[in-house]
């Protein structure tokens, strides 16, 4: 009996480990098959979003600091200059398979992230099979789960939009491995490895796998408790234990990205962004994301399961109390799913993203190997559970989509193989199938689920996101012709400087990419996940209109003063731009031979502008470190207006506190404001039967840009029946009367200033036209519109109703029934999340604001006021025209043209400031030294963002620096010669250092002496 138990159980054993085999040959077919396409599509695993403005850039810059051996410290490439450890910890520092880009040639770096990624998505199963192993599963089992595990819905999507993400696809079944070596009297060490590699993987998925482990901990624990060998006291001892040695041993990565994040843009964000529920379409949109691939996801629920996971989940909740701990995660998660605060939570606190979802793959799994070991067993009971489960769960996205099946055409695909997954049950039931057979043709349905579900992300024919593949060799000719190659002159000039691109440099209001940052030009736009939270304070400070939590910066907005605080001295714009673009005062071209220096186009597929390059350069941007003889408290400046605290830092340095020798000056606004008056554009709005009748004939439009002449009748005194209003003027008259009434209120509320932008009755935003009384008064001068209590009305159900409604009446089409129904089911999908764009035009200026929905995951701020430059001009500007849409209005407590002026006066304070620069100035990655010679006791004043990782040597001694223009490094110098020696070190890193080696000893040492131990 004995013999035989030992034989089952090597049979057992022998059979788990050949599964890693069929593993890897089942992963390369699947793989194959269905990230083949990609061959045919012709792109890349490069997202055009964040793919290509963060991940390749930050890979191609880590690929440069690898060969370099230079990981830790300051760089000047990142934006304003930041920490490299507090930065790109957040991808790539703590991804073992990152550093494996150090083998490719630099020409293959492309090549170099695809491989990557296919890399950790096996890996990902890899992981989920050790854990399965010493779960005692059937090997076919084991098999099924793993590829259920490594082909889910969220690893399929992340591996194209963001690849780090499947690092905790790959850590938690090992950290839920070494959770349940303990509790069989194991050692604790693998647990306090894998607890390391999490912490310095990625901090934000650290916070979520280690409220995973804990969970999954306590489960399994209720579930085995009576079959443990240890005490609660030593399993509680020995977790503890692995947790404080692995948080000992990531000390070296972790301790420096916990201060990084402590001190970041993110603190400054919303609870759950507001929300208390999800808006009722989230809900609508819920039953069908568990099982779809390739639709627009809602809040990051992205669970894409396979139909043998669905029904494997219907399994184990059909036999609750068998199952009841596994059932109690799944219900947990189920949930959890349906609360915004919950989502929040599992993210730090921050906004309400479903990204914490990942962790329900390792119990999808667990579902679908319990009922692959059971396929033999399901009794009728268990087969009409699946069924009515399966017609249910369908019946309810039929109920959620309003009662009709509106579905992309690939869903139906998808639901298809659901039922034919159910069938093979059914049929394995009333056919008698051996288990063996079963699972051969769950395998065969399988796969063509799981290809199907990637299709889903990588077909154009089956979804969006393969349209936003970037195609292959894209990525890195756009890197090298991101500027047609005019870095070459900003690179080979002399001295430190900064870089920005222009307004609609590419098309866009605002650059989004890390481009810059591989071309040594020291472009002030950065885009991370982790922002210095001191650059933040600067921007905000400042109103810049442009701030976002992860792109602090941006263009600066485009400001005159703002760019030269920054030292930004060179800026680059498109060739066809000068002479129609507005560009910050002081900004001249380049010039070679008397003409500007253009660079010619160098074009690149879908990504570039068509035009060459030109270079400003101005004559007032401020250098990285100079004096300023003055002193403003922080008190004092924020006290003043957003844009006069820009124009009293070129007069005084903001300081917290009093300074002992340098005198405080108070700031003399510059400013003028602008009297205007505001007129609204009714051209585009039906507020008379004239304008109905031309609406009519013109197509059913009004804008000149968008008519389409209506063909007229074929008798030539008949009038034509669309034409004709007659026959239905009393309901046109009210509709007519209606806007006639919205503009006259409208008016009204706008006499004294720009109190109020609304909708017509169709809700066709109305145009405003400011008109400026005085003119005069903005000639020379950079003008804004200054916006403060702002509010803005989102569309309601009803407004979206009555607008098509109304329309229907222009147009004298009837508004049938079911266009009715369907507008109503269009109108609840779709509910407005108040996102919406304000855009402001002014003489050869254009500026948006964007308000970002609720909804957005990663920059939502509600604006309560915003600054917009119009731009800087030497001729007067008389009108601005202001437009919006995505909200049905947008109400101000106050709206105010500003006048900046610029001129001699301007160009003597910069000049002077420029001189009083450090002398002999040498600026390296930890190390900035200079010299300077005063009269008078001044403040050391620098655009090097705040950290507490720079130390200042004044003269050889030690001298405390402080924050000054509210995000910089600065410190209060005496009079006399000085010699500057900034130095810089990773805060945290120290400690964290230290920390690693207590971890490696207590590590060494503990499994030392387990070691002799067993030897004795």
């Amino acid at each position: 009996m004995g013999m035989n138990t030992m034989d089952y159980r090597s049979r057992l054993l022998m059979n788990s480990k050949k599964n890693y085999l069929y593993y890897t040959l089942t992963f390369i077919g699947l793989m194959s098959l269905t990230y083949g396409i990609f061959a045919l599509t012709g792109k890349s695993f490069i997202w055009e979003g964040d793919g290509l403005a963060q991940h390749y850039p930050i890979l191609e810059r880590f690929y440069t600091w690898l060969h370099q051996g230079n990981l830790a410290g300051w760089s000047w490439n990142l934006g304003l200059g930041a920490d490299k450890v507090t930065t790109f910890s957040y991808y790539v520092l703590g991804d073992p398979f990152s550093y494996l880009i150090y083998f490719f040639p630099k020409h293959h770096l492309e090549l170099g992230y695809n491989l990557l990624i296919l890399l950790r998505l096996y890996s990902s199963g890899l992981a989920f099979m050790v854990f399965a192993r010493q779960r005692h599963f059937l090997s076919s089992s084991q098999l099924l789960g793993t590829l259920a595990y490594t082909f889910s819905g969220f690893s399929l999507y992340v591996s194209i939009r963001h690849p780090f993400f499947l690092l905790p696809m790959i850590l938690f079944p090992l950290l839920a491995y070494g959770i349940d070596r303990v509790y069989q009297g194991r050692s604790w060490y693998l647990l306090a490895i894998v607890t390391a590699l999490a912490l310095v993987s990625n901090f934000y998925f650290a916070y979520i796998l280690a409220i995973g482990s804990l969970v999954y901990a306590i489960l399994r624990y209720l579930a085995i408790r009576q079959r443990l060998t240890i005490s609660l006291g030593q399993v509680i001892g020995r977790l503890l234990g692995a947790g404080l040695v692995g948080f000992l041993l990531a000390g070296v990565l972790f301790v420096p990205s916990l201060l990084g994040v402590l001190h970041s843009t993110r603190t400054t964000s919303h609870f759950a962004n507001g929300y208390w529920l999800y808006p009722f379409n989230y809900y609508l949109r819920l039953p069908n994301a568990f099982l779809t691939t390739g639709n627009p996801m809602s809040f990051w629920v992205n669970l894409g399961m396979t139909g043998i996971t669905f029904l494997a989940c219907l399994y184990i909740l059909r036999h609750f109390r068998a199952y009841l701990w596994l059932n109690v995660g799944l219900v947990t998660l189920l949930i959890g799913m349906l609360f915004p605060a919950i989502a929040a939570l599992m993210n730090g606190g921050t906004t309400p993203s479903q990204r914490w979802l990942l962790l329900g793959n390792l119990l999808f799994g667990l579902a679908v190997m319990t009922l692959c070991d059971h396929l033999t067993q399901l009794t009728q009971q268990d087969l009409m559970m699946l069924s009515l489960g399966t017609l249910g769960w369908l019946s309810l996205v039929w109920a959620a989509n309003g009662f009709i099946f509106s579905n992309h055409p690939h869903d139906f695909v998808i639901y298809g193989l659901l039922l034919v997954m159910l069938l093979v049950l059914l049929s394995s039931f009333g056919g008698h199938w051996s288990q063996q057979r079963t699972l051969r043709v769950i395998g065969i349905v399988f796969s063509l689920n799981v290809i199907t579900n990637g299709y889903g992300y990588f077909s154009p024919n089956s979804g969006g996101a393969s349209q936003q593949l970037v195609p292959r060799g894209i990525a890195p000719k756009f890197q090298t012709n991101y500027y047609d190659g005019a870095q070459n002159y900003v690179t080979a000039q002399p001295g430190f400087s900064r870089s920005a691109l222009s307004k609609q440099y590419y098309y866009a209001n605002d650059a989004k990419t890390n481009m810059g940052m591989n071309l040594g030009t020291h472009d002030v736009m950065s885009y991370f996940s982790v922002q210095n939270g001191a650059v933040g304070d600067f921007s905000t400070s400042v109103d810049n209109a442009q701030f976002k939590m992860n792109k602090p910066i941006i263009q600066a907005d485009s400001r005159t003063t703002l760019n030269n605080l920054l030292g930004v001295r060179y800026l680059f714009a498109r060739s066809n731009q000068l002479g129609i673009q507005a560009f910050p005062y002081g900004y001249q071209p380049v010039k070679r031979h008397g003409k500007p220096l253009v660079y010619q186009d160098k074009p690149v597929h879908g990504l570039g502008n068509s035009y060459g390059t030109v270079i400003l350069q101005s004559q007032n941007a401020l250098p990285l470190l100079y004096l300023q003889p003055n002193a403003m408290t922080t008190k004092s400046y924020n006290r003043l207006a957003a844009i006069d605290r820009e124009q009293a830092m070129t007069t005084a340095a903001v300081v917290d506190g009093t300074t002992r020798q340098v005198a405080h000056r108070p700031y003399h606004r510059r400013t003028r404001h602008v009297a205007y008056q505001v007129t609204a554009d009714s051209s585009l709005m039906i507020d008379s039967f004239g304008k109905l009748v031309t609406y009519r004939q013109q197509g059913n439009q009004l804008d000149p840009k968008l008519v389409t002449t209506a063909e007229t009748s074929l008798r030539r005194h008949n009038q034509d029946r669309s034409v004709n209003i007659q026959t239905d003027k009393q309901r046109l008259q009210k509709l007519i009367q209606q806007n006639q009434r919205i503009l006259r209120q409208s008016q009204r509320v706008n006499q004294t200033g720009v109190k109020q932008l609304t909708s017509d009755n169709q809700n066709q935003p109305i145009t405003y036209r400011l008109s400026i009384k005085n003119p005069r008064q903005t000639r020379g001068t950079e003008l804004y519109l200054a916006l403060s209590g702002i509010q803005a009305k989102r569309f309601t159900v009803k407004d979206q109703y009555r607008a098509l409604k109304h329309t229907r009446i222009f147009q004298n089409r009837e508004f049938t029934g079911i266009e009715r129904l369907n507008q109503l089911r269009r109108s609840v999908w779709n509910l407005s999340d108040g996102a919406y764009q304000l855009t402001a035009s002014s003489y050869q200026n254009v500026n948006t604001m964007t308000q970002l929905g609720q909804s957005n995951l990663s920059d939502y701020q509600d604006k309560r006021h915003v600054l917009l430059n119009l731009g800087y001009s030497k001729e007067p500007r008389r009108h601005i025209k202001v437009t919006f849409k995505g909200v049905k209005g947008i109400s101000f407590k106050s709206a105010k043209l500003i006048a900046v002026p610029f001129g001699k006066s301007y160009q003597r304070q910069m000049s002077s400031l420029q001189q009083s620069g450090l002398h002999h100035l040498k600026v390296q990655s930890n190390r900035i030294t200079g010299n300077v010679t005063t009269k008078r006791a001044t403040i050391l004043t620098t655009s090097i963002p705040y950290s507490t990782g720079w130390s200042l040597k004044v003269n050889g001694r030690t001298v405390s620096t402080k924050r000054v223009n509210v995000g910089f490094v600065g410190a209060e110098l005496p009079s006399g010669h000085q010699q500057i020696v900034l130095t810089y070190q990773t805060p945290g890193q120290r400690v964290g250092v230290v920390l690693s080696v207590i971890g490696l000893v207590i590590l060494a040492g503990s499994s030392g002496r387990v070691w002799w131990r067993t030897r004795r």
